[in-house]
């Protein structure tokens, strides 16, 4: 017998020119992380990633899952469900308990992951681990929820290598990680302190069963079948633990499942005991308290179905001051659907191959695997943009945008289709080389404008990287964890434009800013006093004043009564040599027939809060009832 030793030759210098270009592949993805997260990184810049942030605190320090970030209609509805459970002779003195104010709005799973690395990390311990404001303008504690999200993003780049590689090829499986590492969505989701890497973690580990399942129904070992089934199911439970559109995965799968398995509909019950068990009753349970989950549902769909935004309902009184719009309701609804599909190239990562899926669809593959897994990814993938429609997001990096976890499958199958595409042209013995320069292209048209303005931002990275640049406008967190901090007890209530920012760096219970001063004065402060809170400032932050759309009509719309005091501080810097107080112009007697505080005597030169502390200049104001500059200094002391 001979052996053909050009041939083994050829097959060992194949396997370690792809081992090469794997290696090279992980080190620049690895390079690329870690410069996002030590270099480039100006600190969290998301409400929803401080809000989680702040929430994780709590648990670590072992008060539960409660918050500091105050919503109005919150506040009002935990007083009517506080009194309706209170003896009727006690009634008129109950109110919440401030001090351990119940979280209603983000998902246990991912909040406790975080827990756990503030622990570990001791930046459960806010004292010991402030600011340092000569040396860095970041906050460490940023950088350790980012490193959770990160850590997640590196995991589901090796889960993509290896699940594509099984239902695909090694080639396809590189270029799907390239397309991954190389893209700048993802990798700004990959800092962002966001839960959408460890969806992706999750939806890519069911994947690998959903795989091992359809293998076990070809081999018609149906015992296997239901265990990977059952493993798919856990997953996406915990998909709902870690955010509430998770659950639409759930629904997507459960309606797929029904059909692709045998006994036709046995899955698909499954599905609905596991939709059932283990996510609408443990959080209906978990809400009971707070009045269950009918009006959580119906303020999480307002951003979709209300008649305005939905911070203008979380700063009501009630939920009828922001009714519900019942206009078109059906067009409204395929409005927002189409809409997504209008963005789905930008949310999916700017990658050129995503929108090829649709086209595949179209294609039927010889492996059941790969068939029935692109049918699966489809069902989940169309039940989350039903539920994005419903929930309503509002950008790319939206903490509700979960377009982004599909597009590791999306871009498999868009290259997989290229890839037939080119098989087709019978290239022969150039196959291997078309298919490189292709893949290189289409990695070039993909991650080009950000590769190209890499270096600059290296280079600026480097000389920027000892004090860092903060996601200013509108967070500036030394002014919040070092001045704003001393400035104010953890006793008393400060309200603001940017509660979250307030609760994460501060420390401190926030209340967001309400709607009207009637909301204030005759709606909540009554509340504060029966649970002995008291409002000890107001901060007025580049949130309102300079990240408002619309300038100054979308500032009036906003926030109506208060809307003179943000706009204060715009005025202080046009004209910083006249000491005006704005809200002195503005003396109606709230929005009401009842009579309430004028913003004039609530916040201005002659109010209660007549102190005003320039945190940072005049773009980041605090109000005080009296000078407390020197409890700043003294602290710095």
């Amino acid at each position: 017998m001979q052996i053909d030793l050009t041939q083994s030759t050829n097959e060992v210098n194949r396997r370690n020119f792809f081992l090469l270009i794997r290696m090279i592949l992980a080190v620049l993805v690895f390079g690329l992380c870690v410069f996002e997260l030590f270099l480039s990184f100006r600190g969290l810049n998301s409400p929803v990633a401080m809000d989680q942030a702040q929430v994780a605190r709590q648990i670590a320090r072992g008060e539960g899952r409660t918050t500091k970030f105050l919503r109005p209609i919150d506040i009002l509805d935990q007083q009517k469900i506080v009194k309706a459970r209170t003896p009727k002779a006690e009634r008129e003195k109950a109110a919440p308990n401030f001090n351990a104010f119940p979280d209603t709005y983000n998902a246990p799973l991912y909040t406790h992951i975080l827990a756990g690395a503030l622990r570990a990390t001791g930046f459960h311990r806010f004292e010991e681990t402030r600011m340092d404001g000569e040396v860095s303008n970041i906050y460490k504690g940023d950088r350790v929820i980012a490193g959770v999200s990160m850590g997640f993003f590196l995991i589901s780049l090796i889960l993509a290598y290896f699940l594509f590689s099984s239902v695909f090829d090694e080639v396809l499986a590189c270029t799907v990680v390239a397309f991954m590492g190389l893209s700048q969505l993802m990798l700004r989701f990959a800092v962002s302190g966001l839960v959408q890497p460890l969806l992706m973690c999750e939806l890519l580990a069911a994947s690998f069963f959903i795989v091992a399942a359809v293998k076990s129904e070809n081999r018609g070992t149906e015992f296997k079948t239901i265990l990977c089934n059952l493993a798919v199911y856990v997953l996406l439970v915990l998909m709902s633990l870690s955010h509430p559109l998770g659950a639409w995965c759930l629904i997507g799968y459960t309606v797929f499942s029904a059909f692709a398995f045998r006994p036709l509909g046995m899955y698909g019950v499954f599905g609905l005991i596991f939709l059932a068990l283990a996510v609408y009753y443990p959080e209906a349970a978990r809400l009971a308290p707070m009045g269950g989950p009918t009006p959580k549902f119906l303020h999480s769909i307002y951003s979709s179905f209300g008649s305005d935004n939905v911070e203008l309902l979380m700063r009501s009184s009630s939920d009828a001051a922001v009714p519900f719009s019942n206009s078109n309701f059906f067009l409204r609804l395929l409005g927002y659907l189409f809409s997504q599909l209008n963005t789905l190239y930008t949310y999916m990562g700017g990658i050129l191959v995503t929108p090829f899926f649709l086209l595949a669809m179209f294609n039927k593959y010889k492996r059941s695997t790969t068939e029935q897994l692109k049918w699966a990814v489809c069902a989940m993938w169309m039940a989350v943009g039903i539920g994005i429609t419903c929930f309503g997001h509002e950008g790319e990096m939206d903490g509700d945008q979960l377009h982004i976890i599909f597009a590791p499958f999306f871009a498999a199958y868009g290259t997989a289709l290229v890839f037939n595409f080119l098989a087709r042209l019978q290239l022969g013995t150039g196959f291997g080389a078309v298919r490189a320069l292709v893949i290189f292209f289409m990695l070039l048209l993909s991650a080009g404008p950000f590769m190209f303005t890499l270096p600059q931002e290296l280079s600026f990275s480097i000389l920027t990287s000892a004090r860092g640049i903060p996601q200013y406008p509108p967070y500036y967190p030394p002014a919040l964890n070092g001045k704003l901090h001393d400035m104010t007890n953890p006793n008393d209530i400060v309200v603001t434009d940017q509660p979250w920012a307030v609760a994460w760096y501060a420390d401190r219970k926030a209340l967001w800013i309400p709607r009207t001063i009637d909301t204030l004065t005759r709606d909540l402060e009554p509340v504060f006093a029966k649970a002995g809170q008291g409002i000890q400032g107001f901060l007025i932050t580049p949130t309102s004043h300079a990240m408002t759309r619309g300038g100054m009509s979308g500032i009036a719309s906003t926030y109506v009564d208060f809307a003179p005091l943000v706009m204060e501080g715009k005025l202080l810097q046009l004209v910083p040599k006249h000491n005006m107080a704005f809200a002195e112009l503005f003396n109606n007697q709230g929005t009401s027939q009842v009579r309430s505080r004028t913003l004039s005597n609530l916040v201005s030169s002659q109010g209660e809060y007549h102190f005003r502390n320039f945190l940072l200049g005049a773009d980041i104001v605090y109000y005080s009832k009296e000078d407390v500059s020197e409890l700043a200094d003294k602290s710095k002391k």
